[in-house]
């Protein structure tokens, strides 16, 4: 029997994400090239493994029911989120790579601003601070969902019975004053 995808899944992948925020830069002092590559695999590697999980659930969608079809949908829309980080978190380092690689050469002809390599680890500084922002907030969003949606989705399921007819009001005739 395949194991499910289940809320301590989710905690996991939650803790992971808060790891890897923590070990992000918050000032351009702190942005290394490295380390950004690093950080980035990482986020790779916990989205490879939460695919992984998810896709063995996928292969037999009868056997899924729907508290774990609902953790899924939140595992994706965590998977999203975390993608877009890592977009902040490779911006940020193709700015650190290329203050390093105009460094690196000499006689490219660019603006003082674009080829400032404090400027641009200030650039890339932001775009961690807007992953780390990201991945928190998933994290925290993985964290506090555990019930609220299903409840929100069951009730939303249930049959709605229409109100009780009720005999119209009489009209009232509006009156407009011309101007």
């Amino acid at each position: 029997m395949t194991s499910g995808v289940t809320q301590a899944t989710l905690d996991y992948l939650a803790r992971r994400l808060n790891d890897v925020a923590g070990q992000l830069p918050i000032t351009h002092a702190e942005v290394d090239p490295a380390a950004l590559t690093d950080d980035i695999a990482l986020l790779a590697h916990h989205l490879t493994y939460a695919g992984e999980r998810a896709q063995e659930r996928f292969t037999a969608p009868e056997t899924v029911h729907l508290p774990e079809r609902l953790t899924l949908m939140r595992l994706a829309e965590a998977m999203t989120a975390v993608t877009g980080a890592m977009g902040h978190l490779t911006e940020a380092l193709d700015c650190v790579s290329t203050g390093f690689y105009r460094e690196a050469i000499p006689g490219v002809e660019t603006s003082h601003l674009r080829g400032d390599p404090k400027t641009l680890r200030i650039i890339a500084a932001e775009k961690c601070s807007t992953a780390r922002n990201q991945l928190i907030a998933t994290a925290a969003q993985l964290h506090t969902e555990s019930g609220g949606r299903a409840e929100r989705l069951r009730l939303a399921m249930a049959p709605v019975t229409p109100p009780p007819a009720q005999r119209p009001s009489p009209a009232v005739p509006v009156s407009r004053t011309a101007r």
